[in-house]
């Protein structure tokens, strides 16, 4: 799991930007924690506040250490804080595995320009690499043996070469690193159309992602929890299955698409990544993940993450109705500002109990943000 992250010099993060996923001591809500880790994570802030840049920074890691799916187009502009003199932008991570904490730091120029990289295991340096000054570079040969990395550029990540050229052993600490990267998941649905990262490779037809898994039925049943009623059904038209629609008791039919509103097409998005990737991904990243949802919907869907314990999740949101303590808890829940990210926990001196209304205490300004 990722313990804390930080970014600098990255988009509009001039200064150091640092989420920390700590948990504190609550006796409700155990589940949204896992092994003192913060492991349901919902980040308000301002519009123009950072949050889409902040989710973005987090998967900048997928781009040299994985071959999952990239979004170039976000990265190639704007890399570097356009306000800032310095040409170094910084990301350290910091994951705590079962075993080890691992600890993992790098410098870019630009997305796919490294300039540095270190890595420590319980705090013990074990890889330190900068490519433009070897002279004092180190790799622990303890792990890794002799493995010649002179010949590196660094359009490669040290560390991805080490991995792929050393034989896997699934204990390793870089090894629950790096297939920790490999499975993150970051999307977001908008107006225009989606976009993802990481987990897979490519694109694929949502319907016929839906046909494959043979759950018509029960994704119905989805709609229906949020108040949908839709009578489906699958048609093959020029060798592509298509979703329709069914009106007039079956005498009319038309693509379901044609038809859903931006709020069900969000709807039917996050149940195909549900079904696909739930069982599989490490770590999931919804960017406004309520932003066409109305606040039941928007609780439904909180409330299928927060019983998918068996990976990590942060979703970004301008709804402060999900500010409560049945949905969240007051580590769960963060407050982006321009110089930080803190948990509620953190805005405020005050004894935070389960019987508190988060929300009122927000908008009446007990949270020092």
């Amino acid at each position: 799991m990722i313990k804390r992250f930080e970014v600098c010099n990255f988009k509009g993060f001039k200064k150091n930007m640092i989420i920390d996923f700590t948990a504190r001591e609550y006796e409700y809500n155990k589940h949204l924690v896992q092994k003192g880790i913060v492991n349901k994570a919902i980040v308000y802030g301002k519009n123009g506040i950072g949050k889409s840049s902040f989710g973005i920074a987090l998967f900048d890691i997928i781009g040299h250490l994985t071959d999952k799916e990239r979004m170039n187009f976000i990265y190639l502009q704007n890399y570097r804080n356009l306000d800032s003199d310095s040409e170094e932008v910084r990301f350290k991570y910091v994951f705590q595995f079962d075993l080890c904490e691992v600890e993992y730091e790098y410098y870019k120029a630009n997305y796919d320009y490294l300039l540095r990289e270190k890595l420590s295991f319980d705090g013990k340096v074990v890889v330190n690499f900068d490519y433009f000054n070897r002279d004092e570079n180190y790799i622990d040969k303890q792990y890794w043996g002799d493995l010649n990395v002179d010949l590196i550029d660094n359009k490669l990540s040290v560390l991805k070469y080490i991995y792929r050229n050393t034989p896997t052993d699934t204990e390793a600490p870089l090894t629950q690193m790096i297939q920790f990267c490999e499975n993150m998941l970051w999307y977001r649905c908008l107006s225009e159309g989606n976009s993802y990262s990481g987990f897979t490779n490519g694109g694929s037809f949502l319907v016929e992602k839906l046909y494959e898994s043979g759950k018509l039925e029960d994704f119905k049943k989805f709609l229906k929890e949020n108040d949908l009623s839709y009578n489906l059904k699958f048609e093959s038209i020029n060798g592509r299955h298509q979703l329709m629609a069914m009106f007039h008791k079956g005498k009319n039919s038309v693509p379901f698409e044609t038809v859903a509103s931006t709020g069900t097409k969000a709807l039917f998005l996050f149940y195909i990544w549900s079904i696909s990737s739930f069982k599989q991904i490490s770590f999931l990243f919804i960017d406004e993940f309520d932003a066409f949802f109305h606040y039941e919907a928007a609780e439904s869907i909180i409330n299928r993450l927060n019983k998918s314990i068996s990976f990590q999740s942060v979703v970004t949101s301008h709804n402060t109705y999900l500010m409560q303590n049945k949905l969240t808890r007051p580590d769960c829940c963060y407050i982006m500002t321009e110089d930080r990210i803190s948990s509620l926990f953190n805005c405020t001196d005050k004894e935070i109990r389960e019987a508190h209304n988060l929300e009122k205490m927000y908008i009446n300004g007990v949270f020092n943000v």
